[in-house]
C-alpha cells in the first residue's frame, strides 16, 4: 500500500466498515500523520508497527472506536492519558475538531513529536503536557475534563487522579484486551457501556469500556 490515494480510500472504507464517515479531508490528514509518525520512528521510538495498513487500523480507526462506544459533549475538554505518538487523541481530534484536547505524554521526545504534528495539521485547541498523570493532576486547571481517554496506562494505576480531574459526571473511555473486572472500578465510578468491537482486515477485537465519575 504506496499511493496516497490507495491509502486515503483504505482509510475512509475501514472507518465506513465500522459506520464511521470520513470524509476526503479527513482521510487526507490521517495520511499526512502517518507519514510524518514513520518518519519520526526512524529515530524515535514511537510505534512498532510500521505497515501503512496496519497503521491505520491499529492505530487511527482503532482510537476512533470511541466515537461509536460514547458521546463526546460539544467543544467539550478531552483528556489523552499516555498517549504516545497520539493514539487515540488526535485521530479523535481530526475527526472532531470542535473538541478541546490536551495530550499527557512522559516522554520529552514524543511531546517534541506531538507539537510537530499538531503544526502540520494545524490543529487547534490542543495542548501537550510533557508530563505524568500524577505530575499533571498538580498543575492549575482552568477547566474540568469531561472525557479521558485511556489506551496505554491500566486503569487501576491511574483512577484516583482521573476522579480528581474529571467533572462531574465525567466519563473515562477505556481501550483494553478484555472486559474490566467489576472490582477494578470501585465505588467513585460506574460502569456505562462495554462494547466488543471487530477490527476490519483480521487485525482481531478491541474491547471499549466507558465508565463515568460517580456524584459524591
Amino acid at each position: 500500500m504506496e499511493h496516497e490515494q490507495e491509502m486515503r480510500e483504505f482509510m475512509i472504507s475501514s472507518a465506513s466498515a465500522l459506520g464511521l464517515t470520513v470524509g476526503e479531508t479527513q482521510a487526507q490528514q490521517f495520511i499526512r500523520y502517518l507519514h510524518h509518525l514513520l518518519e519520526w520512528n526512524k529515530t524515535i521510538n514511537l510505534t512498532a508497527i510500521i505497515k501503512p495498513q496496519e497503521i491505520i487500523v491499529k492505530h487511527f480507526i482503532d482510537s476512533l472506536l470511541a466515537l461509536i462506544a460514547t458521546s463526546f459533549p460539544q467543544d467539550g475538554v478531552v483528556l489523552d492519558v499516555g498517549t504516545g505518538g497520539g493514539f487515540p487523541g488526535i485521530p479523535l481530534k481530526i475527526m472532531r475538531p470542535d473538541i478541546q484536547l490536551v495530550l499527557v505524554e512522559p516522554v520529552r521526545k514524543k511531546c517534541s513529536f506531538l507539537h510537530s504534528v499538531i503544526g502540520l495539521l494545524q490543529l487547534q485547541n490542543v495542548s501537550t503536557f510533557n508530563g505524568t498523570i500524577e505530575q499533571y493532576v498538580k498543575q492549575p486547571l482552568n477547566h474540568a475534563i469531561d472525557t479521558a481517554v485511556v489506551r496505554a496506562l491500566k486503569f487501576l494505576d491511574i483512577k484516583k487522579h482521573l476522579h480528581e480531574l474529571l467533572a462531574s459526571n465525567g466519563k473515562v473511555v477505556l481501550y483494553r484486551t478484555e472486559p474490566l473486572n467489576t472490582q477494578e472500578i470501585g465505588e467513585k465510578f460506574c460502569l456505562v457501556s462495554e462494547s466488543i468491537h471487530t477490527l476490519p482486515c483480521g487485525y482481531g477485537e478491541r474491547v471499549v469500556s466507558v465508565i463515568r465519575k460517580n456524584n459524591p
